[in-house]
Parts: C-alpha cells; sequence; structure tokens
C-alpha cells in the first residue's frame, strides 16, 4: 500500500471512527437518563440497599450523569472533541464504569447493561477494542458482583436467605452484617462465595461470551467490507485520475479552441460525455491565405473512441498541406484509418478550407451533420452532400464543394452531440431547434454565439445525464480590414502596469480618441486586476489578451482570456451606484463602469479557460 493510498485509508477509517464517537455519545446520553431514572426510583423506595451503599448512590450516580453528558455540554467543540484521537477510550471508559456501577446496585438487571456494552464498542469500533472492551468487562463484573454482596440492592440469590419473619425474608442492612451472614453459611457448609462465582458469575459470562462472538464476527465483516471499500474506492480514485489524465492528453491534441488575424476568427470547444470522448475539431493554417477547419465524431465513447479519435486527427494534421483539397484530405484519411481497422470503428467527418483574401469556402463532408453559416438572424444549413463515413469502406466516397461567405457571415461545425441532446421525456433537441438558436439575437461575438447555444441545450436537456459528446467550432470570415495585438503574461499585480502600457500603446497606434484610451485603461485594469485576485486568488497564472480593432467599422475589441478557476466578472450585478458604499458588492462598481464604457461584452467557460469579450463600437 503506497503513502497516498494508506493516507486515504485513514482518513475513512477516522471518518468512521469519528462518526463512531458521535453514537457514542449518544449512547452515554441515554444511559445517563437511565442512571437518572434508577437513582429517583430509589429516592421514592422501589428498591433498598444496604446502608453502605446509600452513599454510593447518592454521589456516584449524579456524578455519573454528568460525566455522562459531559460530551455534549462541549457543543461549541463537539465535531473537534470526535476527532480527537483516544477521545473513544474516554467515551467506552465512562459508559463502562456507569455499567459497573448499576452492576453494584442492582446485580439482578445489569447483564444487559454488560451486553449493550459489547453490542456498541463491536458495531461503531474496531475488532481490537471490542476485544478489549469484552475483558475489561468481564473482569469488572465480577468485582461488582462480589461488591454487589454487601452494599447492592437485597437478592436472596446472592446473600441466601437469610432471617425469615412471619415467613418472609427480611432485608439485611449493612454490609458487616452480610458479611457475617456468609461467613455462618459458610461455617455450616454453604460457600456462597463459590456458588456466586460458579452459578451466578460462569453463566452470566457464557451469555456474554455468546454475544461477544456474534457481534465480534459481524463487526470483523464489517471492518473487512470498509478496507475492501476503502481499497475500491482508491482504485477507482486512480482510474478517475488516469482518466483525467488521459482527457488532458486528448485535448492537448487539439488546436487552440480560440483563434483570431485581421481575416478571421476562430471559437472551439469540446464537452465530453465522459472523462475522454470521441468527438474532435482543429484548425490549420495552410498557408497564409488559408485556414482548414475540421469537426469528427468516432463511433463508441469512453478510451476506445478517444484513441481512434487520436489516430484521426493526427491524420488530418499530416494529410492537410498546401494545394490539397477537403476531398483529398479525407481520402488520405480514410486510407491510413482503413488499413489495420481490426475494431471496425468509423468516424464522421467534416472539412472546410477559407480562402481569407475572397471568403470562397471550398469543404468536403465524409458523413457528417449540415454545417451552419450565415450572420445576424440569417443563418442557414449548408447545402452539402452527405458522403460517406471515414474507416467504412476502403475509398472514401467524398467530393469537393464550394460557396463563398459574405464579410461578417461564418461557418458552424457541430457533432449530433448538440441536436441528439434528450430531454427527460427522451426528445430529441433537433436541427430546427438549433437553428432557430441561431436566428433568435443578432450576437455580438462568438463566445455570445456559443455561449447561448450550450445554455439552450442545457435547458432542453435538464437533469438528464449527458449521452453524447458535445463539440462545436465556429470559424468568421471577416472580410474588412482588421488590426491586432495580442500578448500573453502572468497574474501579478506588478504585471498590471506593463499590461496597461501595452493596450495603450496599441492604442496610440491606431489613433483611437485619448478619452477612449483613458476609459479602456480603466476597463482593463479593472478586469485584470478581478482576475489576478479573485480568480488566481493571488496564487499567479496565464492571462492572454488580444486587441483587435476594425477599421472599417470603427469597431474595437478586446479579449481576455486566463486559466483560473470558473470565474464570470460581469455576473456582479449593481445597475446604480449603491448610496451607502458598504452595501456595494465586491467589484461590483468597477464592473458597473467598465459595462457602461463598453458597448457589448459577453463571457463563456471553454475546454477549461475563462474566456471575456468586450467591444465598443464608435
Amino acid at each position: 500500500m503506497t503513502n497516498e493510498e494508506k493516507e486515504k485509508y485513514y482518513k475513512a477509517y477516522y471518518d468512521n471512527e469519528a462518526n463512531a464517537n458521535k453514537h457514542m455519545v449518544f449512547a452515554n446520553a441515554l444511559a445517563a437518563i437511565l442512571m437518572l431514572a434508577i437513582w429517583i426510583m430509589y429516592l421514592v423506595g422501589a428498591f433498598e440497599i444496604s446502608s453502605n451503599g446509600r452513599p454510593v448512590i447518592n454521589v456516584l450516580f449524579p456524578l455519573s450523569v454528568l460525566v455522562l453528558l459531559t460530551p455534549l455540554l462541549h457543543l461549541w467543540k463537539f465535531k473537534e472533541l470526535l476527532r480527537t484521537k483516544g477521545y473513544k477510550y474516554f467515551l467506552i471508559f465512562i459508559f463502562v464504569m456507569v455499567v459497573a456501577a448499576m452492576n453494584v446496585i442492582i446485580p439482578k438487571h445489569a447483564l444487559l447493561a454488560w451486553a449493550l456494552c459489547i453490542i456498541i464498542t463491536s458495531h461503531y469500533y474496531n475488532p481490537r477494542l471490542c476485544r478489549v472492551t469484552f475483558i475489561t468487562i468481564l473482569s469488572l463484573m465480577l468485582v461488582c458482583i462480589y461488591l454487589a454482596l454487601f452494599i447492592g440492592e437485597y437478592d436472596p440469590n446472592l446473600i441466601g436467605e437469610g432471617l425469615v419473619i412471619d415467613g418472609k425474608v427480611t432485608y439485611i442492612d449493612g454490609a458487616v452484617n452480610r458479611y457475617n451472614l456468609l461467613v455462618e453459611m459458610l461455617l455450616g457448609g454453604e460457600n456462597r462465595f463459590l456458588k456466586v462465582f460458579v452459578f451466578y458469575y460462569i453463566p452470566r459470562s457464557l451469555i456474554l461470551l455468546l454475544i461477544f462472538i456474534v457481534c465480534n464476527s459481524l463487526n470483523m465483516r464489517t471492518y473487512k467490507l470498509l478496507v475492501q471499500e476503502i481499497s475500491v474506492n482508491s482504485e477507482q480514485e486512480k482510474t478517475r485520475t488516469e482518466l483525467e489524465v488521459a482527457k488532458e492528453i486528448q485535448l492537448s491534441t487539439l488546436s487552440s479552441n480560440f483563434v483570431t488575424s485581421e481575416e478571421i476568427e476562430i471559437l472551439a470547444e469540446l464537452k465530453a460525455a465522459k472523462e475522454v470522448g470521441g468527438d474532435f475539431y482543429d484548425c490549420i493554417e495552410v498557408d497564409k491565405n488559408h485556414t482548414a477547419i475540421v469537426i469528427g465524431d468516432v463511433s463508441g465513447k469512453g478510451i476506445p473512441a478517444a484513441m481512434f479519435m487520436m489516430k484521426t486527427i493526427t491524420c488530418f494534421k499530416n494529410f492537410c498541406r498546401k494545394n490539397r483539397t477537403p476531398a483529398q484530405i479525407l481520402k488520405d484519411m480514410n486510407k491510413a484509418i482503413y488499413d489495420g481497422n481490426n475494431s471496425q470503428m468509423f468516424v464522421t467527418c467534416f472539412i472546410a478550407i477559407l480562402d481569407h483574401q475572397t471568403g470562397e469556402l471550398m469543404y468536403a463532408n465524409a458523413g457528417h451533420n449540415p454545417p451552419i453559416v450565415g450572420s445576424n438572424r440569417h443563418y442557414r444549413y449548408l447545402k452539402c452532400k452527405t458522403g460517406f463515413i471515414l474507416g467504412g469502406l476502403e475509398e472514401a466516397m467524398v467530393e469537393d464543394e464550394t460557396t463563398t461567405l459574405k464579410p461578417g457571415e461564418s461557418i458552424t461545425l457541430y457533432t449530433d452531440g448538440v441536436t441528439e441532446a434528450r430531454d427527460s421525456k427522451g426528445g430529441f433537441y433537433s436541427e430546427e431547434r438549433l437553428i432557430q438558436t441561431f436566428n433568435k439575437i443578432d450576437y455580438t461575438c462568438l463566445v455570445e454565439l456559443h455561449h447561448t447555444i450550450k445554455d439552450d441545450v442545457d435547458f432542453f436537456v435538464g437533469n438528464t445525464p449527458q449521452s453524447d459528446d458535445l463539440t462545436l467550432i465556429t470559424m468568421k470570415y471577416h472580410g474588412d480590414k482588421y488590426s491586432y495585438s495580442e500578448w500573453n503574461f502572468d497574474a501579478q499585480l506588478e504585471n498590471i502596469p506593463a499590461a496597461l502600457k501595452f493596450i495603450e500603446n496599441f492604442c496610440e497606434e491606431h489613433k483611437l480618441s485619448k478619452e477612449f484610451r483613458s476609459n479602456l485603461l480603466v476597463v482593463g485594469d479593472e478586469l485584470i486586476s478581478n482576475i489576478v485576485k479573485y480568480g488566481y486568488e493571488y496564487k499567479g497564472g496565464d492571462i492572454f489578451v488580444r486587441l483587435l480593432y476594425n477599421v472599417d467599422k470603427k469597431e474595437f475589441v478586446l479579449t481576455v482570456i486566463d486559466t483560473a478557476p470558473a470565474f464570470n466578472q460581469l455576473e456582479v450585478n449593481n445597475d446604480k451606484v449603491s448610496e451607502n458604499p458598504e452595501n456595494q458588492k465586491v467589484g461590483g462598481l468597477g464592473i458597473l463602469i467598465v459595462k457602461k464604457i463598453m458597448s457589448q461584452y459577453a463571457y463563456d467557460r471553454i475546454n477549461g479557460k475563462n474566456i471575456l469579450v468586450l467591444r465598443k463600437k464608435f
């Protein structure tokens, strides 16, 4: 067992022990109530004990009640006490001592209490502690029975008939009187001390032994199940960790999920139904004027699909070269996949290559869903031939087709995890609803477009588990004259001035107004500071800033990307500045200023990255 496995084992073990301590505290509380009831019964004369035992019951019982309730009197640190090492010994000790006190006072009825000691320890604690408790109570019970001879409730089975007056056994008071009676009986040939041991102690011990054997057997079974469960959980955790690593490796083979240049903009994301899946996407700059995007969906899910997916995407990277059409690339990919495809898996695939200068889009489809093209509530499904899946036949049945994107239009490729997402009634999301979502509003940026699609799919699905991988990749053709610059830096407070200088230099280069330049520095300072403080919590990390300026449309776009935990700054909602500054939410005033300065803004969490896009139209 490794140190990590041991640590997990002990954590689970001590969690279980803390829970046992909690139940033991409540058992002690019930014992306190029982002690109090016995004491009240004694006070009202329900039974009589030797005068020598009265100090015991008048002092020991109230004290025992107080000790038993002590854990509940420390409620402010109750949880801390439960996890304290050795606290179980204290709880068991006071419980056993209380039972011993009851055994001395009322020996005829205490057997049930001794049995309770065994049952409780066997149920909640480890077998070794149960065995120690059993041996302890056997020793204590022997002592308590002989003490009960002299100071406990009168019991003819222990002391003998005693004095008989008017046909009734007379109560014999005082430890000395009882001792004298027992000695007198011993001289008369009746050894009560021996009979108590043989006929009183041994039968009770045998009963307790039987209870112990049964309880200890169950305890051992539970203990082994606990160890086995911890071991299984450890293996499952190890498997989950390995799958997470596999997922990271898989995602690392995919291209950057957000790409911008002067001519195009690309956004892509993948949400696997399992830790790893069979969907994939990629984008490659074929040459200075052409960019290729691809999307695919491998048959099946899990590790086999992921391995087949990585083979497919490697083929795409190898065959996607200058002067090669989408159909030619798909045919080469099909041949590489078909050869040695003993698993008989297949993959649907769609490839599109965009000419940055003309907007011409050449594409080929291998059994994949038709993409969506358009802009500003004028989206439509691209008419294309279906083609045949890759890996199914020796020769790929695909053809090249062309269309032209207008400036501002985009093409979105997606997998059937979107259109075939199911709700609780088994209904499909459908292609019809998808195109309706595209045409619902005018989207300010690709981030807002993807975010809206995912939100609508999630709303449709509800609580139904995701049944298939969900993948989107969108390429937008600018067509206008854009200028952009980007910078990556570490999320440290001391790096913020340099980041603001980078923004200021870009504004000066493109002769943006001093007023906007000043406002933009406020926006940049607020957003980057929030990421450093609240996103990364001063621990540092990557921050990526991209500046984009549309010379023709007089439009400025600021994109900020980080890999901190999910953190949407735009969710801070302050419609107006509070009259009382103490009521203002953390970051609320700054974000309010950001929203007033910029015309449009959008946020999304994509492939483990926070992507924030802000737009200003002049």
